[in-house]
């Protein structure tokens, strides 16, 4: 995507900030067109020191665990590195899906310090405008510890599973209600992962159609955003602001259309002109992306 035409028609100083709770591996390649106006703020217990800074183009990395309170957890680690998890994986369920079960065993455990995400935003005065949380198993316990952070946030991608992988775990429905609770809506579900069943049969893709996808549903990133009355309330007090966050987070996530809406809601909320210098924007990206297409044809 080349996103420098909406980043153009933004005001000088707007700034974007990302809070990604459990980055291994850096910001989701979805971000890089926006990086010039992204204040990234990532969290990964396996980072060894303090990095970065915050700011308009700047990425500022804390070495820590997040959950509902601080103190410290049992962090158990499994034979796959990225299944680790501060819930204990649950064996009697891994064992039905092949080679999960060995990929699931624990091979050591931990204690890790733990942070409470509000803690550490008042301490530093940060505000998220999108949140991101994919801690295998342990989402709630971060959003336990962000009750305030959450009144700043616009759009969220929250990591749930759809049966207990680990002991103890909340469930979709758990993380959606809570969602619910403080004012988002349900968008979309992206990356969705299943799990084949293992068999004597050794059978794993036999389908009717091509579209048929074996293994049952295991998990999948949620994409809430907040209500639109909200967004529209809050822009009502910062100038516009907040439509203009929502607008290119959605955009970001492949919801131009959406952000299209919340301008047309919001046009009179915005600076002269702003509407239609970001809406003229929405429509080069879209001719961008048709052209993009066609010539894979």
């Amino acid at each position: 995507m080349d996103a420098r035409p909406l980043i153009q028609a933004l005001p000088r100083d707007f700034t974007l900030t990302l809070v990604d709770v459990g980055s291994a591996g850096g910001l989701n390649e979805r971000w890089q067109p926006f990086s010039p106006i992204l204040s990234s703020i990532l969290f990964d217990p396996r980072e060894r020191e303090a990095s970065g800074s915050f700011g308009r183009g700047e990425k500022r990395v804390y070495p820590v665990a997040l959950g509902h309170a601080p103190g410290e957890a049992r962090l158990y680690l499994t034979q796959m590195a990225n299944m680790s998890s501060f819930l204990r994986p649950d064996p009697a369920v891994f064992e039905r899906y092949g080679k999960k079960s060995r990929d699931a065993a624990v091979a050591s455990e931990e204690l890790v310090p733990i942070e409470r995400l509000d803690g550490l935003a008042d301490r530093d005065g940060f505000r998220a405008d999108v949140l991101k949380v994919d801690t295998q198993g342990s989402e709630m316990m971060v959003l336990k510890g962000a009750g305030q952070t959450l009144k700043s946030v616009l759009l969220a991608e929250i990591e749930v599973s759809f049966f207990q992988r680990y002991q103890d775990q909340p469930l979709f429905a758990e993380i959606e209600a809570h969602m619910a609770a403080h004012g988002f809506e349900l968008i979309d579900l992206l990356k969705l992962k299943r799990y084949r069943s293992s068999n004597s049969l050794a059978v794993r893709n036999a389908a009717v159609r091509a579209t048929d996808r074996s293994g049952q549903l295991a998990y999948a990133d949620a994409i809430f955003l907040r209500r639109e009355e909200d967004i529209l309330s809050a822009a009502s007090t910062d100038g516009g602001a907040s439509i203009l966050r929502a607008a290119v987070a959605l955009v970001a996530y492949g919801k131009a259309d959406m952000a299209a809406r919340l301008l047309d809601l919001g046009r009179d909320l915005l600076p002269d002109g702003q509407a239609e210098a970001v809406g003229k924007a929405l429509t080069v990206l879209r001719r961008g992306l048709l052209h993009r297409l066609l010539g894979r044809a």
